[in-house]
């Protein structure tokens, strides 16, 4: 098990990565066996669905953001307790093929495995990103 101060740089390097839109740096921190979740994702948008194991998930950022651009980012809050952490965070999120954007607030929770990221379970406003999401 990684020490809090190794957790937090994993996952502040992971989100720096996905801001900028680098998906093979992004990839670099996820375990071999990872799972990516979006709370109530799937009926909101096929975008959303929950993939499990490295290349799907690698498939799921992509797609994430090819569509997706984030700014104004800002870290509320990020607590690590053993293998488990919880980020809180919020940005304007852009829609590339709707053009639409707008403001979220966003809450992840991580398993972390061998140093790497197993899991994340993310809940967020998954209205909000449809009404962005629309064409």
């Amino acid at each position: 098990m990684a020490d809090d101060s190794a957790t937090k740089a994993l996952i502040r390097e992971a989100y720096a990565a996905r801001h900028r839109g680098d998906l093979d740096a992004l990839m670099g921190f996820f375990h071999p066996q990872c799972r990516y979740r979006l709370v109530g994702g799937p009926a909101v948008a096929e975008t959303f669905r929950q993939p499990d194991g490295l290349e799907a998930v690698r498939e799921q950022m992509a797609g994430l953001i090819a569509a997706y651009v984030f700014s104004n980012v800002e870290e509320l809050g990020l607590t690590v307790d053993g293998d488990r952490a919880i980020l809180h965070w919020r940005a304007d999120v852009a829609c590339k093929p709707s053009g639409r954007s707008g403001h979220f607030e966003i809450v992840d929770i991580f398993t972390i495995k061998e140093g790497k990221v197993a899991s994340v379970t993310q809940f967020t406003d998954t209205a909000g990103i449809a009404r962005v999401s629309a064409a």
